[in-house]
């Protein structure tokens, strides 16, 4: 993934789809300043990742989009704070 934010070009609409997952899931978070802080694209410019802090401690809304489809995958929450757990069968 390459980062992108200061160059991304608008592919879809994406605060018609962020409004509704806020509401959602951070409703009572109406002071929150929403808004794009990270930008990244797949090397093969297919797809975008947009991401947008939440109000928890490094915790991002994360869109995924189709670039050349010019539609929206869905989303995840990324917690930077969650480490991969590791295993000791390993």
């Amino acid at each position: 993934m390459l980062k992108v934010t200061e160059t991304a070009r608008e592919v879809v609409d994406l605060w018609a789809y962020a409004d509704l997952v806020i509401g959602s899931d951070f409703g009572d978070a109406v002071d929150w300043n929403w808004q794009v802080v990270h930008i990244y694209e797949s090397s093969d410019g297919k797809f975008q990742h947009i991401g947008i802090p939440v109000p928890h401690d490094e915790t991002y809304l994360t869109v995924i989009v189709d670039i050349p489809g010019k539609k929206i995958l869905g989303h995840v929450f990324l917690d930077l704070r969650t480490r991969p757990s590791s295993r000791s069968d390993e």
